[in-house]
């Protein structure tokens, strides 16, 4: 089993924090590099992120709100709960929420949506491996009881209120995003049809994330005909993972430029 680590925090200053703020600088990095190799105008790359991230926040708080927390407008601090943005969040309402505020962002683009939205889906892999890692580092989705040799074994009196040896969900999100990070930078290494990555990354997140549900406790995540909210996310996924491959079977892969240095990026993006 792996033993149970609880991380020191100074005030409103957590791990989870901390590294969700990390993953959104080298996501910025990772993205202009990628938007650079597709000679992307890096302006619009960063008015993307904004649309991205203000529709993920708003989305992972949001479905949430009415998904995962049932009877949520019964509590006496309902008013808080509903504007506070950060009071419970789920990543794949992020996901959600990020689409649509890409979405929004693209409405203005001409031919070069699927490319911009590659660019996006790369910046969201490196985020979510750190997110998860945040995640792993506060324990905070813990799953059914398990023998499971990776399992962490939690301490009475843990904050996540079990004893004994869990699956941690966080921890098995943030092996998953490690993998997709380490596929992407093979896999586009080689000049890829637009929209291509995106269909990729949709199906090889999905796909697994549907059978890491069925780890969870009801108790925390609430069932809809069977399925949790993510899980029915993992089903649309698929199906648009499917229909974007489909589709960029049109399209002709782009030729690479050479991007600038490591370090003029992340000075060029502070």
């Amino acid at each position: 089993m792996i033993p149970y680590l609880e991380l020191p925090t100074l005030g409103p200053i957590t791990s989870f924090g901390i590294l969700a703020m990390l993953g959104m600088a080298v996501a910025m990095v990772a993205m202009a590099r990628h938007a650079e190799r597709l000679s992307l105008d890096l302006g619009r790359v960063r008015r993307m992120a904004q649309y991205v991230g203000v529709g993920a926040v708003l989305g992972a708080h949001y479905v949430d709100l009415f998904l995962y927390q049932p009877g949520w407008y019964e509590r006496d601090d309902a008013l808080w709960r509903f504007l506070n943005p950060f009071a419970g969040i789920s990543s794949y309402g992020g996901l959600l929420g990020g689409t649509l505020g890409f979405a929004l962002f693209a409405r203005s683009l001409h031919g070069q949506r699927l490319r911009y939205a590659d660019v996006a889906a790369v910046g969201a892999v490196v985020f979510l491996l750190f997110g998860r890692a945040g995640c792993a580092s506060v324990h905070d989705h813990v799953g059914v009881a398990t023998a499971f040799p990776f399992a962490v074994d939690f301490p009475a009196n843990n904050p996540a209120g079990v004893v004994g040896p869990h699956h941690d969900l966080g921890l098995y999100e943030m092996v998953l995003f490690g993998a997709l990070v380490a596929a992407t930078a093979w896999l586009l290494r080689t000049p890829r049809r637009p929209g291509w990555y995106v269909g990729v990354v949709a199906i090889a997140y999905a796909v697994p994330r549907f059978g890491l549900d069925l780890l969870r406790r009801e108790t925390s995540d609430p069932r809809y005909a069977l399925l949790t909210p993510a899980q029915w996310g993992c089903i649309a996924t698929v199906a648009a993972g499917i229909a974007l491959l489909i589709w960029s079977r049109r399209t002709v892969a782009p030729q690479y430029a050479e991007p600038s240095s490591l370090r003029e990026h992340i000075f060029r993006l502070r």
